[in-house]
């Protein structure tokens, strides 16, 4: 993932899904076209790993791997990609080996 764009990646694999992600991606997309960042790009991603804990949501290049997200954490999560607070409630579920493969994926650029 190698440009300037910022990323919120949701996960849409079985077990996020059947956990509603769908409604957490469409609520994210809706909320940033509509009056969010204009860097940030909203994609749905293939599996994070966490699927016990999901929705899972990662924020990156932040590096800020979210579980158990809502549709209603949409605007707190916005509000963190402009310059607000990480939301701690919704991290810390996934253990750091699993984050930090990830991440090491996404530095790849093997999304």
């Amino acid at each position: 993932m190698a440009d300037d764009k910022r990323h919120v990646l949701v996960c849409t694999n079985v077990d996020c899904l059947a956990r509603g992600s769908q409604g957490v991606l469409e609520a994210m997309r809706e909320r940033v076209e509509g009056s969010g960042p204009a860097d940030v790009e909203v994609s749905s991603y293939c599996c994070f790993g966490g699927c016990d804990y999901g929705p899972n949501v990662v924020l990156y290049p932040a590096k800020v791997f979210y579980s158990g997200v809502k549709p209603a954490d949409v605007d707190p999560i916005v509000a963190q990609l402009e310059g607000g607070p990480v939301i701690e409630r919704l991290t810390g579920k996934v253990d750091d080996m699993t984050q930090e493969l990830i991440f090491e994926l996404l530095d790849a650029g093997l999304v």
